[in-house]
């Protein structure tokens, strides 16, 4: 992002990245950038045809040599470039673009030889015909594109799934209600019968294209819900929590607020006997925690908090789990947790007469980072070591802890977190 002043006024100019967004219209920041700003020059095969030329005038240039900049730009390692190709190729003439990327798409990458450069423009070609059906407004075009996004979603790569979401979400908007309440239904009697990451991309895009109401007013979280407690089927538990993983990766920050309703679920099957439905809890977890702000903690500790507190309920996997995000948030979220350390840490401690070693390591580590990254009472931080130690050896080290205790003289306040330790 760049700043400008226009008439005396300050306002953010989104460059390259544009095509991110979900709705074709904030692609006209990029009205007055030239697209040779966007692209390096060397992209194109003619930079006479394109030099000095807008983005807004894309349709109006040789197609076919943009074509050849656009698609070398929209496998490019560089987020900036492929978001600056994904851009351009909304802007050229619609008919011609979509021709070239279903042609590219129809021949499993037009003999491109190099995999991972292949399933980037696969992600950004599904963005791109996303956002083309998005412009036209025609429902038979956008009707058309959904179903061939979705056939992309059997790339095991995440990122083209998560970009084959968003594009879904782009052409889903253009269909009548009924119509993306049907497609929704579709995936989600998918549940348990159909490839997992199929199904749990193809609800996310739904849902971000109806908007996120949809989770609750089609009732997809009680769906999902149901699923992931069915003891007796572990193709359900797996497909619901891959799904809670997409709507992480693709609604982010909009699916924050069902963190209350969601992780306990995700928690509960981190440590699941089968482990396809263990491993799609350990992603779950990593993409819902990763999106989660650092104010949303005041509600997630307590939950946390419970979950290592229960060890009969949850299972030792989880815990490590548990205890690693906090020790995370310690460094990333400060301040929020110095707050709240009074409500975590007794769990924390607790978590180090586990009989897993595993959790005691885990427990230890978080503690320690506790003390040494909250605690800012100069005297108190050289006790923190000792304090740990007597702690987890009472027996052994409670009375040396205390000796250098008392020897110690308080020049500086107590703060919260030494407290709670």
């Amino acid at each position: 992002e760049t700043r400008t002043r226009r008439s005396g006024t300050r306002r953010l100019v989104k460059v390259g990245m544009c095509a991110a967004s979900p709705m074709v219209d904030d692609l006209l920041a990029m009205a007055n950038d030239e697209i040779a700003s966007l692209i390096p020059s060397n992209f194109f095969v003619d930079g006479s045809a394109v030099s000095g030329k807008k983005v807004s005038e894309a349709a109006s240039l040789d197609q076919e040599t943009l074509y050849k900049a656009v698609l070398k730009a929209l496998g490019d390692e560089d987020a900036k470039i492929r978001g600056g190709g994904q851009g351009i190729a909304l802007h050229m003439e619609a008919q011609f673009i979509m021709s070239k990327i279903h042609h590219y798409l129809d021949t499993d990458g037009d003999g491109e030889q190099d995999a991972d450069r292949a399933d980037r423009t696969a992600a950004s070609m599904a963005l791109v015909i996303g956002g083309v059906a998005n412009r036209l407004g025609d429902v038979e075009v956008a009707k058309s594109t959904v179903n061939r996004i979705a056939a992309l979603l059997a790339c095991p790569s995440l990122d083209v799934q998560t970009a084959c979401a968003v594009g879904i979400s782009r052409a889903i908007k253009v269909l009548p209600a009924e119509q993306g309440t049907e497609t929704l239904n579709h995936y989600l009697s998918g549940l348990g019968t159909e490839d997992a990451a199929t199904v749990a991309f193809g609800i996310a895009g739904v849902v971000k294209g109806v908007t996120s109401k949809a989770l609750c007013s089609h009732g997809v979280l009680d769906r999902l819900e149901e699923a992931v407690n069915d003891k007796k089927d572990a193709k359900k538990r797996e497909t619901a929590l891959r799904t809670y993983q997409a709507l992480s990766l693709v609604l982010k920050n909009i699916f924050e607020p069902y963190a209350g309703n969601v992780l306990p679920q995700i928690i509960a099957k981190l440590g699941d006997k089968v482990a396809q439905v263990k491993a799609a809890a350990e992603d779950a977890f990593k993409d819902f925690t990763s999106l989660l702000s650092n104010y949303s903690l005041y509600a997630v500790m307590p939950i946390v908090g419970r979950a290592l507190g229960d060890s009969a309920s949850t299972s030792w996997q989880a815990r490590v789990f548990c205890l690693n995000f906090v020790e995370s948030k310690v460094v990333a979220a400060r301040r929020q947790v110095t707050s709240i350390s009074q409500s975590i840490v007794p769990s924390v401690i607790e978590s180090l007469s586990d009989t897993k070693a595993e959790v005691q390591t885990a427990a230890k580590s978080a503690l320690t980072t506790i003390g040494n990254e909250l605690i800012t009472s100069p005297e108190m931080k050289a006790m923190v070591d000792p304090i740990v130690s007597a702690i987890i050896s009472p027996g052994d080290m409670t009375n040396p802890c205390v000796e250098k205790l008392m020897d110690v003289t308080f020049m500086n306040p107590i703060d919260r977190p030494c407290l709670a330790l």
